[in-house]
């Protein structure tokens, strides 16, 4: 249907276009009336031919405003206390163990020490530290 009708504009506006230049139009200072639908018929046009419609609210001119950006200002400067100790190592991880038995409470390594079990493959060995799982290896850090 809006196929049909805008076809239908195309047309009119085309053969209004030839007709201008073939001067059997009057000059340009005639008004056309505006495009509206048949009442009969909705896919024709009531006049041909005719003009788009005129905006229902004229637009005003409006100036485009463009603000600067704000000058960048140095980030504070970060203050560190003195008193902080300086940075120590992290742990270095011992050689890789091989497990020799599992339960629900943790596992023996092939010494016969017991890692107490964690949350998931983690572990806690006598000294506190934690252990990681890794199939039939525990590897403490």
């Amino acid at each position: 249907m809006k196929r049909l009708t805008l076809l239908l504009l195309f047309v009119g506006s085309s053969a209004w276009a030839a007709a201008q230049q073939a001067g059997s139009v009057a000059a340009p200072a005639q008004t056309l009336p505006v495009c509206r639908l048949d009442a009969q018929d909705p896919t024709r046009l009531a006049v041909e031919p005719c003009a788009t419609a005129p905006p229902i609210v004229p637009r005003r001119a409006v100036p485009q405003v463009i603000g600067r950006m704000p000058a960048m200002q140095a980030p504070p400067p970060v203050l560190r206390p003195q008193t902080m100790p300086p940075a120590t190592h992290a742990p270095v991880p011992g050689a890789p163990l091989p497990v020799n038995s599992c339960d629900s409470g943790g596992c023996r390594d092939a010494s016969g020490m017991r890692h107490d079990g964690g949350v998931g493959n983690a572990t806690l060995d006598a000294k506190g530290r934690v252990c990681h799982r890794n199939g039939a290896f525990l590897q403490c850090f």
